[in-house]
């Protein structure tokens, strides 16, 4: 069994708790009571017969609240409160022999009003007891959901990228099976360019973030993969603006939209055109695509890619940090995603 950090353990945070009350009456006896403050001995006696007066009405507010309050007994913990302010007052009374012999003066008679207003003060006490114990009970309670929180984003977060890699190796393998019936001279090529790509897919899996020079250049190599089994009639022009390309960003967000394109834009007959471009600016990086679509897909579904790729931008991209449109007609189709990244004086600063 794991033992709590030192920190962590109650009887550690009630000693730091007492201690800072018994500071805080030191200073208020020295300025309330200076004949008193001038005796040090007499002093810290007083300060620690009051801390002993009001512990056990406390606690035993504190025992009432877990037994009786918080199980639902209501009727019960009334009645133990009201016992928790009675005994206050009489540890107060007891408490009025204690001052009167510390400060040498004789003990006056304890009335009923002192004994109302002893009840009162117990009362006050209890109440900020009670407030301090559920604050930090709130507090920690908050931070339990945080940290369950991002745990559940983590898992979500592998998740979809598993769903990335699964539908990039099954669309890539698909390729490569065409690749072997029209050119298989050039499958030794092909293979090497997947495994750079897969390479790149495990690595990119472990990081939070990569560079846009990276991913761009991912890119690049599966559009030259790609491009190994297209025929003569499809043209394909990829084009990058990129003066920041160091800039973070989260990896694998590019690809659905670009693997889209030649997924669906790829046909037998009549030209085909595939255009992609990745233009960065200070405070963005913009990818936008358009390509044709065949007849033979125009009444197939999209699949998971584009469903993965909104939820890892509802992910990775919150809000008004992206925003992704998309425009389908019977003969083509284009997408704009619009990434706000940090500006370059941020990063800096």
């Amino acid at each position: 069994m794991t033992s709590l950090p030192f920190w962590q353990r109650r009887i550690v945070r009630h000693g730091l708790g007492w201690l800072i009350v018994l500071v805080l009456m030191g200073a208020l006896s020295w300025f309330g009571a200076p004949a008193l403050g001038r005796d040090p001995a007499r002093a810290f006696a007083a300060l620690l017969m009051e801390l002993a007066l009001v512990a056990p009405p406390l606690y035993l507010h504190f025992a009432l609240l877990t037994r009786l309050l918080e199980r639902g007994h209501r009727a019960w913990y009334v009645a133990g409160t009201t016992a928790a302010l009675v005994l206050g007052a009489l540890l107060d009374a007891l408490g009025d022999v204690g001052r009167s012999w510390l400060r040498h003066v004789p003990v006056e008679a304890y009335t009923g009003t002192d004994f109302l207003s002893a009840m009162v003060g117990t009362a006050l006490i209890l109440l900020l007891g009670t407030g301090l114990r559920y604050a930090r009970r709130g507090l920690l309670s908050q931070l339990q959901m945080r940290r369950l929180r991002a745990r559940q984003l983590e898992t979500e977060l592998s998740l979809l990228k598993a769903q990335v890699n699964q539908h990039f190796l099954f669309n890539t393998l698909n390729n490569m099976y065409a690749l072997s019936l029209t050119a298989p001279e050039q499958i030794p090529e092909a293979l090497l360019q997947l495994a750079e790509l897969m390479r790149y897919q495990l690595d990119s899996s472990r990081q939070a973030q990569v560079t846009v020079g990276t991913e761009a250049e991912y890119l690049a190599n599966y559009i030259g993969l790609e491009k190994l089994r297209l025929r003569a009639n499809t043209q394909v022009e990829f084009s990058t603006d990129l003066p920041y390309p160091d800039r973070p960003l989260a990896p694998l967000l590019l690809l659905p939209l670009v693997e889209n394109c030649f997924k669906h834009a790829v046909g037998p007959n009549g030209p085909n055109h595939i255009r992609i471009s990745l233009v960065q600016t200070d405070v963005g990086l913009t990818l936008s695509t358009e390509n044709t679509i065949p007849a033979q897909f125009r009444a197939r579904p999209s699949g998971v890619g584009l469903p993965t790729l909104r939820a890892r931008l509802a992910q990775f991209y919150p809000g008004a940090r992206h925003r992704l449109s998309i425009e389908a007609t019977d003969t083509h189709f284009r997408a704009v995603l619009h990434l706000a990244l940090a500006p370059a004086a941020e990063l800096v600063a």
